[in-house]
């Protein structure tokens, strides 16, 4: 059925392939090119980040765009400029009226190996360090539409293997030193066409806006802040969103408004910990219950755009028998103030930066969770009281011209509570089973292995009880990039699948824990944690695209961790991961 449908729509993109109408509706991905060098030229001319709410039309790249003064740019920063303003301008040949398309169709090969195939913290693409979400199909075929104007819609058909292998039919993701993405090929040790994921796509919407506003309804990622290692909101780290969203955007000003949908947790959650996370009855379980993501982020830019400011309120509404108050649609309304906690969570985050010269820029961000307002009982001193769940990010980063590019850099620490993200049902005490209203999100994936519900953090991909601090650098081109990032973190005992508690009296839960005294839904034994787990990864990265559309890219990565899995060790256990990927589009 899959290559039926592969072959109609190559059949009908070819016939009905001319060049798009001219408007500025196209939306761009959460880790494009385009936002990443636009924010290195606002560094290095002395402007605040551009707003870091992704993704973004191309209306409002293109506006990001204009306050940038060109005769102050020299060199490859120049360079970079006349680029950008060529691929935004919206200038496309124009040869229909009603309705116009294009397709692209990309082939890509990468081959993935490493030294350690025996430690399960190295197997599976979820762990890989060069991320599943940066995993390239063997193929991709593109369909852009441009119906009027205003209209846009995008829709890609990957053809690659699954996320999950048939462990008794081919070996998982990194259980042989040698993987790759060539489809049926994922372990080269034999072909196998079941493989062949049927999840996708993973990016398909209708988007439609004006000269200062954009609407997207579908499938997409999202990502909120300036954080390179994540952010607290809204992360990177989801494969995809099934989300509606608008946007307006003006010169000093920018206002969001997004719901997104989820697996309800009653979906996978199960007493026996080896089957957490595990749909049973596969794809034949009747969908039941609502989890629902809202969120309002409003954006202020000060002092001659060398200053942001942003606040973000969001909330997880979830019903099991799928009754939707539509009271909480209101994107106006102060979530924290419908007192709903049996079905809602809420959430509120600060983040501003300022830019006090050219080429240095200065961040925080702010996550507030749970926290105890004067006259609550405070953690340490009350068995009643709930702890805290807070987050805390402060970065810098840099930007300048060399030679025929820009240099660019970033510095950046954060900590989060052990309970920030985790909460109850309601009831204040969590029971093993039990899924809680909480910031862990899941995205269904079907294979012969089985369905899985994979579980992400919405917010910062290493949740709570966590101390990290991330060193990046890298130099870019218009033709090529190379990029060197040292990452270091502490995580305490205290994981996504930890149970909610209150806070005994006396005692109150610092980061990062070495002991896990309250149960967990997918590890039994999580009370013989006893020690902080230390990662250090070392990594460097780099890629040459070439004008006829061939591109090439690299990327090594050096991990070591102490203590893994919170168990103390005598020394650490490592990896060396090698990715190489050549692709080719049209």
């Amino acid at each position: 059925m899959k290559r039926i449908v592969a072959v109609f729509l190559l059949f009908l993109m070819v016939l009905t392939s001319v060049f798009a109408l001219s408007n500025s509706q196209k939306i761009y991905r959460v880790d494009s090119k385009e936002y990443e060098e636009i924010k290195y030229l606002y560094i290095l001319t002395g402007h605040a980040l551009p707003s870091t709410t992704g993704p973004w039309s191309e209306g409002e790249l293109k506006d990001m765009l204009d306050k940038i003064d060109v005769s102050t740019l020299s060199g490859g920063a120049k360079g970079i400029y006349e680029s950008l303003s060529k691929t935004l301008s919206g200038e496309k040949e124009e040869t229909c009226n009603d309705f116009s398309m294009k397709w692209g169709f990309d082939a890509y090969i990468e081959t993935y190996t490493h030294t350690n195939t025996e430690n399960g913290e190295f197997i599976g693409r979820f762990n890989w360090n060069y991320s599943v979400l940066n995993h390239k199909p063997f193929l991709n075929i593109k369909l852009e539409t441009w119906p009027t104007s205003l209209f846009y819609g995008y829709a890609e058909l990957p053809i690659m293997n699954y996320l999950h292998t048939k462990k008794d039919s081919q070996p998982e993701f990194g259980e042989t030193k040698l993987n790759t993405n060539i489809l049926g090929l994922q372990n080269l040790s034999s072909f196998n066409i079941s493989l062949l994921n049927l999840n996708v796509p993973y990016r398909a919407f209708v988007a439609v806006g004006g000269d200062h506003w954009s609407a997207q309804i579908g499938r997409d990622r999202m990502n909120w802040g300036p954080g390179v290692s994540g952010n607290f909101v809204v992360g990177d780290n989801l494969l995809y969103h099934n989300m509606a969203r608008i946007t307006a955007f003006f010169d000093s000003f920018k206002y969001t408004f997004v719901t997104s949908f989820f697996p309800h947790p009653s979906m996978y959650a199960n007493p026996d910990s080896s089957k957490w996370g595990v749909v049973d009855g596969g794809q034949n379980k009747k969908i039941s219950g609502i989890n629902m993501f809202m969120a309002h982020r409003l954006e202020w830019r000060f002092f001659n755009d060398k200053m942001n400011f942003v606040l973000t309120e969001a909330i997880m509404y979830q019903s099991e028998d799928n009754y939707l108050d539509l009271q909480i649609l209101n994107p106006c309304m102060i979530y924290h103030d419908y007192y709903i906690r049996s079905n809602a969570n809420s959430i509120l985050s600060f983040e501003f930066d300022y830019t006090p010269i050219s080429a240095l820029n200065l961040y925080a961000q702010m996550v507030v969770d749970e926290f105890a307002l004067p006259g609550e009982p405070v953690p340490g001193g009350s068995s009643e009281a709930l702890p805290n769940g807070l987050g805390v990010m402060l970065g810098a980063n840099t930007a300048f011209v060399l030679n025929n590019g820009v240099f660019y850099a970033s510095l950046e620490g954060a900590k989060t509570d052990p309970y920030l993200y985790l909460r109850d049902n309601g009831n204040r005490e969590q029971q093993k089973g039990e899924y809680g209203i909480n910031w862990v999100v899941a995205v269904k994936n079907y294979s012969e292995a089985g369905t899985f519900c994979d579980e992400e953090f919405l917010g910062y991909k290493y949740g709570g009880d966590a101390v990290v601090a991330n060193l990046n650098a890298g130099f870019r081109t218009t033709s090529w990039h190379v990029e060197g990032n040292a990452f270091f973190m502490l995580h305490g005992t205290h994981d996504k699948w930890t149970l909610w508690a209150y806070e005994n009296a006396g005692e109150k839960t610092e980061t990062p824990t070495s002991s896990h005294r309250t149960g967990n839904n997918k590890d039994n034994n999580a009370n013989l944690r006893n020690a902080v787990s230390k990662t250090l990864v070392l990594g460097v990265n780099g890629g040459y695209d070439f004008s006829n559309g061939f591109e090439i890219n690299a990327q090594l990565d050096f991990i070591s961790i102490w203590n893994s899995g919170n168990i103390k060790s005598d020394k650490p256990i490592t990896d060396l991961q090698l990715t190489l990927g050549a692709g080719y589009s049209f």
